[in-house]
């Protein structure tokens, strides 16, 4: 029985290394694929997404909106952000 587990491995490990490069050549194509569709995020909306994190982040420390102050931290943080990222959409899908 141990005769064939030998050459069980022996089978083994000569697949491992004829495949494994093929399998690692596969993958790094399609990582170079990916990065060239398209154009990536402008400087504009990365501006955007992070303004989209601080101006709640900072409202939050001056609101505090834990002691009982979350109908305002709603109104003021976070609607002007749904509001500006819908007009965006809205507008990008018409220019399209």
């Amino acid at each position: 029985m141990s005769g064939l587990m030998e050459i069980l491995l022996i089978i083994a490990l000569i697949l491992g290394i004829f495949m494994l490069p093929r399998l690692l050549n596969r993958q790094q194509k399609n990582e170079i694929q990916r990065t060239d569709q398209g154009p990536g995020l402008s400087g504009w909306k990365r501006l955007a997404i992070l303004a989209s994190f601080l101006w709640p982040a900072l409202l939050a420390l001056y609101l505090k909106p834990w002691n009982s102050h979350w109908h305002i931290f709603f109104y003021v943080a976070v609607g002007p952000i749904v509001l500006a990222w819908g007009i965006s959409w809205v507008f990008w899908g018409f220019r399209k």
